[in-house]
């Protein structure tokens, strides 16, 4: 697959930063004695906080949530830094291993893993200042430990449902998918929606799409025991079930290299009547869309409907050197009200089940609430490997081989599996 020189520099820099990490682990991990960010006491501290924005609006809107904070803790005050997104990744394993990193990180459940030694556990802290961790979804609250200890505290998460519109399903006179639907029905739906320049579904080399819909076909999950298992028949057979989407049922359109936004642009242009995406882009796809969004769980294998749920979240860097203003701060961030005020407006979907009604208030659609409890049911974290930002960029370039025909399934698993190693 052709790489933009950008793209290759993105992906050098974040390597090298999980090099660095790794580096940092096997000398026994920041001792917090660097020159990092947050002095002052548990009641008072000026906190920098990073975290990945999307523009100014954002930016603003994210500050509000660190305001709460200072609303609750008059004598803490957080300073948001943001980064776009990709860049976010490049630079903050750097900041980790260099022992200047700011005190609040923001960390995606993907990627924990690979910065999670740079990282202060939080168990302590929670069981001293009464963190409750019943008042947030299980599935993320698990995705967000590292060996047995949480290293972050999440304010979204979601299980990966299937996207639909709803409009395309009547005009051809196909029923819309309930919790339960079998991927046999899948199939004929998808293959019934697609024509006139249409697909029924539109595909993803992503490392939370592919392994959502191996887990659904043959159980398979891309770890074993801590290491890499692409190569384990079970996820082979999954993957190449999950390729012939494209290659020979073709109800789904060959991937473009290069392309982050193709299966978002394809669904919300109308072109493919379904995609796997996450309830946190759901707000976001529907206001976009001229179409009615409908949402419905992973269709059934053999086993029942399997999806994984990922999510983001707020920990601290070991560098820090007020963490228990910082988890204070985290506490506020992360608390009912700040999660609700971005349920209401779109932004996320809540890891505080008290907050999982303003999000079902905002999206406006039929039967939302009864799919992602289904989903949520059926979920499990996806657990990573410390050089997932590695297999990742692989399975998105070798993925889309293997998506669009250019090379077998087997052989593209293989090849990730080699070029990244066991990854434990």
């Amino acid at each position: 697959m052709y790489r933009t020189p950008a793209r290759a520099r993105r992906w050098a820099i974040a390597t090298l930063s999980a090099l660095a990490l790794t580096a940092v682990a096997a000398c026994g991990g920041n001792d917090g004695s660097g020159s990092g960010d947050g002095s002052g006491s548990a009641d008072k501290a000026d906190l920098t906080w990073s975290f990945w924005v999307g523009g100014t609006e954002d930016q603003a809107a994210w500050q509000k949530v660190a305001d709460q904070a200072t609303t609750d803790n008059p004598g803490i005050t957080v300073k948001l830094q943001g980064t776009d997104w990709n860049n976010y990744w490049a630079k903050i394993g750097t900041l980790l291993a260099s022992g200047k990193a700011p005190c609040i990180i923001g960390m995606q459940s993907l990627r924990l893993a690979s910065y999670a030694n740079a990282m202060l556990p939080l168990d302590e802290l929670m069981q001293k200042y009464g963190l409750k961790t019943e008042e947030f979804d299980k599935p993320i609250m698990e995705g967000l430990k590292a060996d047995g200890k949480q290293i972050a505290i999440p304010y979204d998460s979601g299980p990966m449902v299937i996207f639909y519109n709803k409009d395309l399903f009547e005009a051809a006179g196909v029923a819309e998918p309930k919790p339960g639907w079998t991927m046999d029905e899948f199939k004929a739906a998808a293959k019934k929606l697609t024509g006139a320049g249409r697909t029924g579904l539109v595909t993803t080399p992503g490392d939370l799409g592919v392994a959502a819909w191996v887990r659904t076909q043959t159980g398979a999950e891309p770890l074993a025991d801590g290491k890499l298992a692409l190569t384990d028949q079970k996820f082979v057979e999954g993957f190449e079930g999950y390729a012939d989407f494209v290659r020979t049922d073709k109800f789904a359109p060959q991937v473009p290299s290069g392309s982050t936004d193709f299966e978002t642009t394809q669904f919300v242009s109308g072109k493919s009547a379904m995609q796997l995406n996450g309830p946190w882009s759901l707000i976001d796809t529907k206001g976009k869309a001229k179409f009615q969004v409908g949402v419905a769980p992973i269709p059934a294998g053999p086993d029942g409907s399997k999806t994984y749920t990922a999510g983001s979240g707020f920990g601290i860097s070991r560098s820090c050197k007020s963490p228990d203003a910082a988890f204070k701060a985290i506490m506020s961030m992360t608390g009912e009200k700040p999660l609700t005020t971005l349920a209401a407006a779109g932004r996320a979907y809540p890891a505080r089940t008290a907050a999982h009604d303003a999000w079902f208030a905002a999206a406006k659609i039929d039967g939302a609430k009864e799919t992602l409890d289904y989903a949520s049911e059926n979920s499990i974290p996806l657990v990573t490997s410390k050089n997932w930002v590695q297999v990742a960029d692989l399975l998105n370039r070798f993925g889309t081989q293997a998506l669009n025909g250019e090379i077998p399934p087997d052989q593209a698993l293989k090849t990730i599996q080699d070029q990244a190693g066991a990854g434990s």
